[in-house]
Order: C-alpha cells, then sequence, then structure tokens
C-alpha cells in the first residue's frame, strides 16, 4: 500500500479503531445504492462487520462485492472504497472476540438472525478535515 504519510495514515487507523458506526453502501442487482449504519472493527488495515443473511445489503454483496463506507462525521471525512467478502470460520472466531470487546455483543450467539462476518478490503481511502489537507484527499 502506498502511504502518502505515515502520521496521517495512523491517525486514519485510530479513528477507525474507536469510531462505533460507519455507513455502508451497497449496490442492488438495478443498479440502485441501498445505505445502512453498520458496527464495525478495523483491523490490519481491513474492515469487518456482520451482517444477516436475511438483509439486503447480505444479498447486493452476492451480486457486487464492490462496496464505499463513510464514518458519520461530515466535519473530518472518512470515506473508504473497497471489496468485501465473506470469511471463514477461524477468522470469524477471531474477529468475534474484537466485536465482543467493542461492544459487548456476540454475533455467533445473537439468535435475532443468522449472522456472517464480512471483510472489506480497501482500495481507496479519501479524508478532509483532517488537518493534512494540503497533503490531498486521497490516503490511499
Amino acid at each position: 500500500m502506498r502511504r502518502r504519510n505515515n502520521e496521517r495514515w495512523r491517525a486514519i487507523g485510530a479513528r477507525l479503531g474507536r469510531e462505533l458506526t460507519i455507513w455502508l453502501t451497497t449496490v442492488r442487482p438495478d443498479g440502485r445504492p441501498h445505505l445502512a449504519p453498520v458496527w464495525f472493527v478495523w483491523l490490519d488495515d481491513k474492515l469487518y462487520f456482520a451482517t444477516g443473511t436475511e438483509t439486503v445489503k447480505f444479498a447486493n454483496l452476492h451480486g457486487n462485492q464492490n462496496v464505499a463506507l463513510a464514518l458519520p462525521d461530515t466535519g473530518s471525512v472518512v470515506i473508504i472504497e473497497g471489496e468485501a467478502h465473506g470469511v471463514g470460520r477461524a477468522r470469524t472466531e477471531e474477529m468475534a472476540e474484537y466485536f465482543y470487546n467493542k461492544y459487548e455483543w456476540d454475533f455467533r450467539y445473537d439468535e435475532s438472525m443468522d449472522w456472517k462476518l464480512v471483510e472489506v478490503t480497501p482500495h481507496r481511502i479519501l479524508a478532509w478535515g483532517d488537518g493534512y489537507d494540503e497533503e490531498g484527499l486521497r490516503v490511499l
């Protein structure tokens, strides 16, 4: 990954580590966007979220794995564009601990729906209002 400024990258990573929600955009088969807030964990330069198998976002990901995510603060913007994929059992078990530590929620035992863990690999990260605007919007 090409990074212009390691300090800026660390600050964005720290923010992604402490924020509680992020807006996720998926695309329906007819091309219409679907926007929903999700809980997430940022780890090792990847983003993870859990979603139910009966949700619109889960259905959308079957046809198009491209996603966009944005933190809710419009004064200090972070937008992530990437590709989403389901994860295997070992990674799910590992990430469940992170979700529990952050939210006191273990999706593996939440019977409200059939939860699946999704991993997003960022292809582009844009940021502004973070004190580094003179360096440009693109961070990754």
